[in-house]
């Protein structure tokens, strides 16, 4: 991974291939494993574990190169990113109600984690990555695509892309 200064941001995920071979894991290992979930930063699963953010990295890093990790993100997007305001948010998770219930805001949350970012930091320039993994869930093709073309509308209303 190199950087020691941007491990505490790096985040994991399972990695969606099968592993070849047997891997002997030791008990930190286990424990760093049980905490990976492609939201939480190395820095953050350290702390929960008490762990030094080094030596998690390190542990992240071996399991990566065995295949039992991916990285989702180095990172969040730096402070000095343009970022959406929170209107955008709001307006994004309402539109979003109206199509999948009161289950948006959650799932609004878990993709913008899975994209490796936080809400108060949301980089305008993923906006449309965002809107695209929102709609993969919507099954309804009408509503898919109704959804679509209102989110088009409120991106230019308040991101202005």
């Amino acid at each position: 991974m190199g950087d020691e200064k941007g491990l505490a941001h790096a985040i994991f995920r399972l990695a969606s291939g099968a592993t070849e071979g047997n891997l002997n894991l030791k008990p930190e290992a286990w424990r760093v494993l049980t905490q990976i979930n492609g939201v939480r930063s190395i820095g953050e699963i350290a702390s929960g574990l008490q762990m030094d953010a080094v030596q998690v990295a390190q542990i992240a890093e071996i399991l990566r190169q065995a295949g039992m990790l991916e990285m989702v993100s180095s990172g969040p997007t730096p402070a000095s990113a343009t970022v959406v305001g929170e209107a955008f948010l709001v307006e994004t998770t309402r539109q979003y109600a109206r199509v999948m219930g009161p289950l948006a805001e959650f799932i609004i949350e878990d993709e913008i984690g899975a994209l490796g970012e936080l809400r108060e930091h949301f980089p305008s320039a993923r906006v449309s990555e965002l809107v695209e993994r929102l709609s993969a869930a919507i099954r309804d093709q009408g509503k898919r695509l109704e959804f679509q073309r209102i989110m088009q509308q409120v991106i230019q209303r308040y991101v202005g892309t």
